[in-house]
């Protein structure tokens, strides 16, 4: 679509010199009514229909509290009712498994969490059988599928990731007292997959019947949301209004927010699913574009600097793109005659071959300034591009979209040290119960199995095992009141919900809130495992209290492993980016199979959030680096397109000197990569000026010179990626 889009901004020069928005032609202007009136147009698809009947946003946490206490109640008389053997169970898995506003996600966790615990009650069966009488290998063995869930937990991407988690503790919640009474293992092991598919079932159930809220409002809130932020981004990026690094990052992280709402969205809605496809393409085109503004806005500031001669001329070009890009941002036109205006807003770009002939202008400036024009184009082109997709997206699916692969950054280093946290903790803990002899020691080991492989998909571990830590402490006042005071004084299931319900629903009002949801959370996983509720309660407040130490300990070892082995920091973020960069560089320069344009985006977008996640935005250090990598990004698209379409001489030389890389480490790939782009970007501005092009080719060379003048900077720059002492150097170099 490049080729095409630049042919018809050079076939535009003679057409339009105004560098102002014109009026529309009456045929677009036609077109773009009838879009307009069409009943499958952006304004249909945000009919009525999408919107669900919604209650106000000051109610939402207040149902969802009402939902979540109605569903442990329910869950809990169904089990009293059929007598099953630890009902607090299942109303542990409700508020495992409730998400306030997310009907969709509760959907989705819960055919997921069904699957692992199905696994996980086989593995310990198991177990069970082979190692009942063989109390290490026993625990090693549980040790080891532990850690592999927790690997696996990390290493897999969205809900996936809680069938491992499920299927790590179902071993631990199984195994442990099945090892402990080896002639009933099958029966604990029915009785637990039971209570929690029970726990599933009413959540699942009572969230997509009782006010059922959504996730449909909220994706096309979040779609529309981000085509108003790329438009302000735009037009902050041509208007010039300083630093633009937060808007990038917030666009960033709302093309992942999108998708994540995608994936759990089409579990609640056949329209989504039928247009599945096209959001992700939608969600690439946005990638796309931040990433082609991205060194578009160093360029700018380049230009600024140095004050180039081409400067008026550009300035007439950008003009042209604000004034489509404001009217567009605005809904008055769509994407074909913001296609237009773009082109024509390119047509007054400085012509490239005059440029090269300039004998007064030295290289560097001279592909400086092509490298600017290309940029430009690409932009205008991205844009175009996103607009098309949002179009696509907004209009009733009619025929299939073709399929958008997308790659996650998994960090199989990071997993494995997720995994033998994972273990260590069932060690540890498992040791210290054997040891100690202690009554509560299989409830410990149960707790610290589940606590790290909790951990494994939550973010920050430590702070979060900090909170669990002091959260399970007080909540055992709370709770002793409740179950030790309250509940002996009645009778009779009513009367029993009477005591429970104002925890579990102060709990779930708790989890509502962002800033208050750990607080809900820890307290009702405590609460339902202090409270051990059967049909025939049994009151112990000693074990109680140990129950409440057990999950003190437990959370106090996961909290010293994730603090101590290998710990969340942002140095080791930036190593984590840096080795799914090179991965990423590896099937770009591999002869086969080599990753596509959007499967390296996406996977560079979700390693870039992960990196942000670890950063500081008040540390210039931490800023400069997260630059650094939404600058690599650039340059891998540039890198894969000249790889796919290589027009110019220059650009199949580059080609085959890439392919060389693959002899050598990874570690020298992009100082390798650097010199090549920049010799490169010579020779194609050799080969234009001494060659006799034709527009098509003359385009071309132009795009590749500038792609590799583009690699060459950015490459240098991200460079400082690989260690301290490189981007020490670089900022030294800088002042």
């Amino acid at each position: 679509m490049a080729e095409t889009f630049a042919m018809q901004a050079y076939a535009l020069r003679a057409e339009d010199r105004e560098p102002q928005l014109g009026p529309l032609p009456d045929v677009v202007r036609k077109q773009c009514a009838r879009r307009h009136d069409r009943p499958d147009s952006v304004h249909a698809a945000l009919s009525p229909r999408w919107k669900k009947p919604f209650p106000g946003t000051n109610s939402i946490p207040w149902i969802f509290a009402a939902k979540t206490t109605a569903s442990g109640l329910i869950a809990l008389l169904v089990a009293f009712t059929f007598n099953l053997d630890q009902p607090y169970w299942a109303l542990l898995t409700v508020f495992i498994v409730s998400q306030p506003l997310q009907s969709g996600q509760v959907l989705a966790k819960s055919l997921y969490r069904i699957i692992g615990t199905v696994i996980g009650a086989g593995v310990a069966l198991l177990f069970v059988a082979l190692f009942a009488q063989e109390r290490v290998s026993f625990l090693g063995a549980l040790a080891l599928w532990i850690g592999l869930c927790a690997f696996g937990s990390q290493y897999a991407r969205n809900f996936a990731a809680y069938s491992f988690v499920l299927s790590g503790y179902t071993v631990a919640i199984v195994g442990f007292p099945g090892a402990l009474d080896p002639s009933n293992a099958f029966y604990i092991a029915t009785g637990r997959v039971t209570e929690v598919c029970l726990g599933i079932i009413v959540a699942a159930t009572v969230n997509h019947i009782i006010l059922p809220s959504s996730l449909g409002p909220k994706l096309w809130q979040a779609v529309i949301g981000g085509r108003q932020a790329l438009a302000d981004y735009a037009l902050a990026l041509l208007e010039r209004r300083g630093d633009s690094a937060s808007s990038r990052t917030k666009l960033l992280g709302q093309a992942i927010a999108i998708e994540n709402l995608r994936a759990s969205a089409i579990f609640e809605d056949r329209e989504i699913r039928d247009r599945s496809d096209r959001l992700r393409f939608l969600d690439t085109a946005l990638i796309d574009a931040i990433s082609v503004a991205q060194l578009l806005g160093r360029q700018l500031d380049a230009l600024e600097r140095t004050g180039a001669s081409t400067e008026a001329k550009l300035n007439d070009a950008i003009a042209g793109a604000l004034a489509a890009i404001r009217v567009w941002r605005a809904n008055a036109i769509d994407a074909d005659p913001l296609s237009l205006h773009l082109l024509r807003a390119q047509a007054h770009l400085p012509l490239v071959w005059p440029l090269c002939r300039d004998p007064s202008m030295p290289d560097e400036e001279v592909i400086r300034c092509i490298a600017m024009i290309a940029g430009l184009g690409e932009f205008f082109t991205a844009l175009t591009s996103y607009a098309e997709a949002y179009e696509a997206f907004t209009s009733a699916p009619r025929t299939a979209s073709r399929r958008i692969r997308f790659t996650h950054a998994n960090d199989p280093v990071g997993a494995l040290w997720t995994g033998l946290r994972a273990a260590l903790a069932v060690v540890f803990v498992s040791g210290f119960w054997i040891l100690a002899n202690w009554a509560h020691g299989p409830t410990a080991a149960i707790l610290g199995a589940v606590a790290t492989a909790r951990l494994a998909t939550m973010t920050p571990a430590v702070p979060i095992a900090v909170a669990a830590t002091l959260i399970f402490s007080l909540s055992t006042i709370p709770a002793f009141i409740v179950v030790d005071v309250l509940l002996p004084m009645g009778q009779g299931f009513a009367m029993f919900a009477l005591a429970v319900a104002p925890m579990l629903f102060v709990c779930a009002l708790l989890m509502a809130h962002k800033r208050t949801m750990l607080i809900g959370y820890f307290s009702a996983l405590l609460f339902a495992s202090a409270g051990q509720f059967q049909n025939q309660m049994t009151y112990d407040p000693i074990g109680l209290i140990n129950t409440s130490i057990a999950a003190v300990i437990a959370a106090a070892a996961a909290m010293v492993l994730w603090a101590i082995l290998a710990p969340q920091t942002p140095e080791a973020a930036r190593r984590r980016f840096v080795h799914a960069a090179h991965r990423a560089l590896a099937r770009i320069v591999a002869p086969r199979p080599r990753i596509g344009l959007a499967e390296f985006e996406t996977a560079m977008t979700e390693a870039l959030d992960q990196l942000r996640g670890s950063l500081r935005d008040d540390n210039p250090d931490d800023v400069a680096i997260f630059e650094a990598g939404i600058a690599f990004l650039g340059a891998g698209r540039d890198l894969i397109r000249v790889r796919e379409s290589p027009y110019s001489s220059g650009a199949v030389d580059f080609e085959l000197r890439i392919a060389k890389l693959a002899g050598h480490r990874r570690a020298e790939w992009l100082d390798l990569l650097r010199p090549i782009a920049q010799e490169a970007a010579a020779k194609c501005l050799a080969e234009v000026r001494e060659a006799e092009l034709g527009p098509e080719h003359l385009q071309a060379a132009a795009r590749d010179l500038g792609a590799f003048a583009a690699m060459g900077e950015v490459l240098e720059r991200s460079g400082a990626l690989l260690t301290r002492e490189n981007y020490a150097r670089m900022q030294s170099d800088a002042a």
